[in-house]
């Protein structure tokens, strides 16, 4: 599968996206996209004041639906998640397991040492599969701090994701990440329909560099 037919990281009107299940997957469909990931944030994850069983489950319908309809296109059932402070992921009604795909994200503000250990010691509950944004809320950078997070997300196989909202700051640590053999993803994290597949910046990142692409097969 080409990484530049998969998208793993979309946001819906199920949080805080604005674009409807149905919406996104056409759009995707017309793209010629091979895989997707609907990725809503729900309560208490920041994005989204919305929560709770039924609401994880309606949206799971919408995507059965979809999947019927459009049966050359894999559409991930998936969920991004805070990583808090201390290690924790945010919890999800009904529990992480019953997604196909956790994409775990930090939204506040921290430096580089607060942030790999926040996110050394959720990678060891193994309850995600890729990092999401992953410098977007760094506030600074050391190399050290870097060196740390590349080897338990290498050890953990959590793959690391290019996302098309947030510019990389700190180029370091891809190479530092790349040189331990981690793997990356490309995710538009887009919150509208007209930026689903918006991958260029990621997948130019991605040559120029070469890293190695995830390939998906759940």
């Amino acid at each position: 599968m080409s990484s530049n037919l998969e998208d793993l990281h979309i946001h819906t009107n199920y949080s805080d996206g604005i674009s409807s299940v149905d919406e996104i997957v056409q759009r995707a469909a017309s793209l010629g996209l091979k895989t997707i990931a609907v990725a809503d944030h729900f309560w208490p994850s920041l994005g989204s004041r919305k929560g709770g069983l039924n609401l994880i489950e309606q949206r799971r319908h919408e995507i059965e639906i979809c999947r019927n309809d459009y049966v050359d296109l894999k559409i991930l059932d998936a969920a991004e998640v805070d990583i808090q402070s201390n290690g924790e992921l945010a919890p999800i009604s009904g529990g992480f397991e019953q997604f196909d795909l956790i994409i775990g994200s930090f939204h506040w503000y921290t430096d580089s040492t607060n942030w790999a250990s926040a996110l050394v010691q959720s990678l060891r509950r193994n309850e995600f599969h890729i990092l999401g944004h992953w410098d977007g809320y760094l506030s600074s950078y050391r190399e050290e701090d870097g060196r740390l997070a590349a080897e338990a997300l290498a050890k953990a196989g959590v793959a690391i994701e290019l996302n098309g909202r947030y510019s990389v700051e700190h180029i370091g640590f891809l190479e530092l990440a790349k040189s331990y053999g981690c793997s990356f993803t490309l995710g538009s994290d887009s919150h509208d329909v007209s930026t689903v597949g918006d991958l260029t910046f990621q997948q130019r990142l991605a040559a120029s560099m070469d890293l190695q692409i995830l390939q998906i097969n759940i």
